[in-house]
């Protein structure tokens, strides 16, 4: 299902956003300043980067196998300069792991997430947010994904379909609904974790094997095991 609310919000940005750029092209031309107009060629490449992965749902079309790893790198490197702006720090601890996804919705998923954890980031402590990955059985792949942010709802919740929860979701940044529907829909589920201490922890099971013919190298060193009091609700 595509979350249209979020569409919607996003698609009126968007727009707002070209108007302004149109206007400062106009004041370009007319200062003769090619630097500003090459800068704001790249600004409206990126609009519509924006518009494109706004208008992919967030079910899998083409379920492949794919490196976890590059996936997560590829995400990254399209999304760093919201890491830099909101000053969070993103690590990953993800190495030759294949998962069977759909690539473009589970960017989609991707984004619509960090959205949300950004809009809640910790405003006094350093703001980070982390994945790691590891087999989770012969044919799962279990991914964790958690951040330190302030969020006004308890885990147990945070899947509410109600409409206000739908709206709340949308303005964040995110219907997270839309994620444990992506999850579904490539055969895996999504799991919150009751976890120790302020932020959001959420575990991705999706259908995956671990690869020894990736030959990939994590940086880091991977915690998986629960911390004393953590639960993982499915």
């Amino acid at each position: 299902m595509i979350d249209t609310i979020q569409q919607s919000l996003i698609s009126e940005g968007l727009q707002e956003a070209r108007q302004l750029v149109q206007t400062m092209r106009q004041k370009a031309y007319k200062l003769a300043n090619t630097d500003l107009l090459k800068r704001i060629s790249e600004l409206e490449d990126t609009l519509r980067s924006i518009d494109d992965v706004n208008n992919i749902s967030t079910e899998a079309v083409h379920i492949e196998k794919c490196s976890l790893k590059a996936l997560i790198d590829m995400a990254y490197q399209m999304y760093h300069l919201y890491f830099t702006r909101k000053d969070i720090r993103f690590s990953s601890y993800v190495a030759n792991l294949h998962v069977k996804v759909d690539k473009m919705s589970f960017f989609r998923m991707f984004f619509s997430l960090v959205h949300y954890m950004g809009k809640h980031a910790h405003p006094d402590e350093e703001r980070f947010i982390s994945i790691e990955a590891a087999a989770y059985n012969a044919q799962t792949v279990a991914m964790y994904i958690e951040d330190n942010g302030l969020y006004p709802t308890s885990n147990t919740d945070i899947f509410d379909h109600s409409f206000k929860r739908r709206i709340t979701g949308a303005i964040s940044g995110v219907g997270l609904a839309a994620i444990q529907q992506w999850a579904t829909s490539v055969g895996g589920k999504v799991c919150p974790v009751d976890k120790v201490g302020s932020g959001l922890k959420l575990c991705f099971l999706l259908p995956g094997t671990t690869s020894p013919h990736l030959r990939e190298q994590p940086l880091g060193e991977a915690k998986l095991s629960l911390l004393e009091g953590e639960h993982v609700f499915c």
